[in-house]
């Protein structure tokens, strides 16, 4: 915005009803720069995102920043770097630009000041002088008597007298109430909820303006709607008992109300609201634990719509050219992180050696950059879900290992890719192939391939690693383990089992023969070594 418009009439000049085809979705989402956008933020993102595109219309940024005493220094570069993560960037916003702007609300004061102003003017609201105190002891009288809590319109009822002996009294501005109809009902239609009513004699008077000028979010959502030629109203179910004191605050303007489509609240597996005892539900942690961007919109999309053809896993073109915001479930879909990680290790396994290494390379350096002391990878076991700490310089070796030769790692990533739900698994389960990061196995744990037999451990490896050779296959390497346990009479698992310890210090791996073939016969016999040198220290 270049200027400031003095007048309503300028405002609309400036912001004229925008030129769209027949359909055209204008949308928004509005997001509070208070704290860490949520994965409730990325849901409204994706799908206002996904209106925008399948009807060829625009998708809209606002920074609500009128609850000035929660704002979070970096917040905004943080909803910006979220939704360039996503892939769903606004077409309109802080950082992208726009005709319709500014689009940070704390810079449209004057337009909420007028809008006040002539509400006040025409009686459709009033400023009210109630202390805190005097806020405070009604609320507290009407829980006394079991009451629900709301304002008595004390100021509403005002003679002109009353009210300057007020203002002259008073120690701060009035706030600015918008006066509720008391009587007969208020209705809209919802896209998803067909239609709802309320009865106008339960509303409250609501807050528009508050006394330091700046607007509650009634008064600047409504306003900034209109002014920004917003279509259709996409927000969550926890806004529906606002609707009402919107539907009034429009014809008390004489402004078109657009649609509304109020989305249903996720939900964690046990059908609570999710929230701060779900968990972190931020969308930072979960592209520090190493979901797919890809992967996530379409894991978003899933949980609160039917594809057509039934799938689970599909590109997000399919949503954008197929979704109806009327199609929305009405249920509050379940955040189940069973059907994410599925979803996102097919995305992973179908993604390719090649772009698997450089998404997993750019996942590291984001990371290593935000970690200062450690980081938290979710770790899936039998138990269920734990977060396991792993230092910074942990993390930045293997990140020096894997980039330190991308054809090898692509080799690494290219041996069961279906191993991997999410990058982080890349890092705790690919380490055992980088001989900067391998840990041998311990005495005790190689002697148990052996039947506790530390000696016969020995004798094993030792018959062995002579007859490993690089340029053989699989089925040279199989015929030798064969050999090697018929020698010794011995079932073929126990020879198979130690080779696997000592290769690569764990009993569960990738296959055998895979390991060894990418890591290389000189590092397949210094880890036979290793183990034989641990076998032999007592």
């Amino acid at each position: 915005m270049t200027q400031t418009p003095h007048t309503l009439n300028e405002w609309e000049a400036l912001y004229p009803p925008r030129q769209l085809p027949a359909g055209a979705e204008v949308v928004r989402i509005a997001p509070s720069p208070t704290g860490k956008p949520h994965i409730g933020t990325a849901f409204q993102a994706i799908v206002n995102y996904g209106m925008a595109r399948g009807s060829n219309g625009v998708f809209v940024l606002r920074i609500e920043d009128t609850d000035r005493k929660r704002l979070v220094p970096g917040a905004v570069e943080e909803i910006l770097d979220s939704l360039n993560w996503l892939q769903v960037p606004p077409d309109e916003g802080p950082g992208h630009g726009g005709d319709y702007g500014s689009y940070i609300e704390s810079e449209r004061l004057e337009s909420f000041k007028l809008v006040a102003d002539r509400l006040v003017a025409e009686g459709k609201a009033y400023p009210c002088y109630c202390t805190p105190e005097r806020l405070t002891a009604l609320r507290e009288g009407q829980l006394a008597a079991g009451e629900p809590p709301r304002y008595d319109r004390h100021c509403r009822n005002l003679s002109p007298d009353q009210r300057a002996a007020a203002a002259a009294q008073a120690s701060a501005p009035p706030v600015v109430r918008l006066a509720m109809p008391d009587s007969g009902m208020i209705g809209f239609d919802d896209l998803i909820r067909d239609h709802i009513e309320f009865s106008a004699a339960e509303q409250d008077d609501p807050v528009l303006l508050k006394s330091d000028g700046y607007p509650t979010y009634h008064l600047a959502s409504t306003v900034d709607d209109h002014f920004m030629r917003i279509t259709t109203v996409v927000r969550g179910e926890e806004w529906i008992s606002s609707a009402p004191k919107h539907i009034v605050l429009y014809a008390a303007l004489g402004w078109e109300v657009p649609r509304m489509l109020h989305t249903p609240l996720l939900r964690d597996a046990s059908r609570r609201k999710l929230g701060k005892r779900s968990g972190d539900t931020s969308i930072g942690y979960y592209r520090a634990q190493g979901y797919l961007p890809e992967a996530f919109r379409n894991f978003i999309t899933r949980i609160i719509w039917t594809h057509p053809e039934g799938k689970d896993v599909y590109p997000y073109d399919d949503f954008i050219r197929l979704f109806k915001g009327e199609a929305l479930t009405k249920s509050g879909p379940v955040v189940d992180p069973a059907l994410l990680d599925h979803i996102s290790c097919e995305h992973i396994r179908h993604l390719g050696a090649a772009p698997l290494y450089e998404r997993t390379a750019e996942w590291l350096a984001w990371v290593l950059a935000r970690t200062e002391e450690s980081v938290e990878f979710e770790v899936v076991e039998k138990s269920g879900r734990t977060l396991t700490p792993f230092a910074k310089g942990e993390l930045q070796r293997f990140a020096d290992a894997f980039t330190a030769s991308r054809e090898f790692s692509e080799g690494v990533l290219s041996l069961e890719p279906e191993r991997y739900k999410k990058l982080s698994d890349i890092f705790m389960h690919a380490r055992l192939f980088y001989a900067t990061l391998f840990s041998p196995a311990e005495r005790d744990l190689l002697a148990k391939q052996a039947k506790g037999d530390a000696a016969l451990a020995v004798a094993l490896l030792e018959e062995y690693l002579p007859l490993h050779d690089q340029s053989g296959d699989e089925q040279q390497w199989q015929r030798i383990g064969y050999g090697l346990a018929e020698r010794r009479e011995l079932k073929p698992g126990v020879v198979f089992m130690l080779l696997r310890v000592a290769i690569t210090g764990l009993e569960r791996t990738p296959p055998l023969f895979s390991i060894m073939r990418v890591i290389g016969a000189d590092e397949v016999r210094r880890r036979i070594g290793l183990a034989l040198g641990a076998l032999r220290e007592s």
